[in-house]
């Protein structure tokens, strides 16, 4: 189950760039918003909730040229993360934060061996610490750099295996640990364009969700071939409470009775730039058995992406992966996000209610699950679901971190 959730951070630095999907249907917009849901059952009994703000423009998420330019010049810098969540690297406790410079093992170690990594990282990290600091307010003095030599050092950050995990190296800078809302305040005044933060939207929850006792946040700065990627996200964990999964309400779990696309849209053809996903990792194989509204099938037409509903990427089994679309609805309420899980057996056919069909008397009428991704592909179907796969990546991977399985 695992390795399919990571699986996905795989391909997260190539299709993050690619094209939402031809210009004739919509256009590209370079801001993203995600909301994220995760029940798991299997492992922590917890439910977790994480709000992503995310673009390609350094004019949404705001870091000076200056840093941007020491970023870029330097090739074998990956992506640059600052988070308080604790215990980033081995050795960094509960109570400290972190800015985690990461580089790739293999450029850092040419002919000489771990010494020269080591050495190599914390001199390139030090070149841009003080930068780093000063823009984010913080003062983050060096403590270690970490090798990670297995593939679940991917666990360790709020982002893909495109930054962490096997061969990569993190120069690590520590200060002590500070409240999620003082960030919060602090971060999103001096890096959020003014534009998204009187946007409302899902910026707005963020901000709620910030609030919470055992609330974190976390920075990036990824670098994406041509591109950078910047990433600012708030993330929730609540503890003991999936123990039920047979009706989900998403949008209770952000204390919200509706959800609204940012302002920053209006009057914009951009369908796929705010997401809504639910991740279901349940303690038996289960499966979708009503959503309340309709099932996105094909997402090949504008038509079929401009009406509001779930697409499931994974509907059965031992993961349940639903993204929700807007459509050309600008808010949704907290009933059209309703849910229902029940048992599956792995081999009956799998088919759903879908309550908006049912209001219209097609009660009678399924549609089955087993059809879903086998229409025929194009070129553009693959753009636009790339565009669905990856937001909410780095949530999931955030949602990882320290994760052990029950013994």
């Amino acid at each position: 189950m695992r390795k399919k959730l990571l699986s996905l951070g795989t391909i997260f630095g190539i299709i993050l760039i690619m094209p939402f999907a031809s210009g004739q249907l919509f256009e590209k917009a370079t801001f993203q918003e995600s909301a994220l849901v995760i029940y798991d059952q299997q492992y922590s009994n917890s439910v977790i909730t994480s709000i992503g703000l995310e673009t390609i423009s350094n004019q949404e998420i705001k870091f000076t040229d200056e840093l941007i330019k020491k970023i870029n010049d330097n090739e074998k810098i990956r992506a640059v993360v600052f988070t308080n969540a604790g215990e980033c690297v081995i050795g960094v406790t509960s109570e400290e934060q972190c800015i985690m410079i990461n580089f790739d093992y293999q450029q850092l170690k040419g002919d000489g061996g771990i010494r020269m990594v080591q050495d190599s990282a914390r001199e390139m990290g030090n070149e841009i610490i003080d930068q780093l600091n000063k823009e984010l307010g913080v003062d983050g003095k060096f403590h270690s750099t970490f090798i990670h030599t297995v593939d679940d050092a991917n666990l360790l950050l709020e982002t893909s295996g495109v930054i962490s995990g096997r061969g990569a190296v993190s120069a690590t800078f520590t200060m002590p640990k500070q409240a999620t809302d003082f960030l919060f305040t602090d971060l999103a005044g001096t890096l959020i364009a003014k534009e998204i933060r009187e946007g409302q939207g899902f910026y707005d929850i963020s901000k709620k969700l910030s609030k919470n006792e055992e609330a974190v946040i976390s920075v990036s700065i990824i670098k994406t071939g041509d591109e950078n990627l910047f990433m600012f996200k708030v993330t929730n964990e609540i503890k003991d409470v999936a123990n039920e999964i047979s009706k989900i309400n998403v949008l209770e779990n952000f204390g919200v009775n509706e959800i609204s696309r940012s302002d920053v849209f209006d009057r914009r053809n951009v369908p796929l730039n705010s997401v809504i996903q639910l991740v279901v990792i349940p303690n038996e194989p289960s499966k979708i058995d009503t959503i309340a509204t309709h099932a996105i099938t094909d997402l090949t037409t504008l038509e079929n992406i401009s009406e509001r509903g779930w697409f499931f990427s994974s509907p059965a089994g031992n993961t349940i992966d639903a993204k929700f679309l807007f459509g050309q609805n600008k808010v949704i309420p907290q009933d059209e996000l309703r849910v229902e899980i029940g048992p599956w057996d792995g081999k009956s056919e799998l088919t759903f209610y879908s309550v908006e069909d049912i209001a219209q008397d097609k009660v009678d009428e399924y549609q089955s699950i087993e059809d879903f991704g086998k229409k025929e592909s194009s070129e553009d179907q693959y753009a636009v679901l790339a565009v669905i796969i990856v937001i909410g990546i780095g949530a999931t991977i955030f949602y990882l971190k320290g994760y052990k399985p029950k013994r």
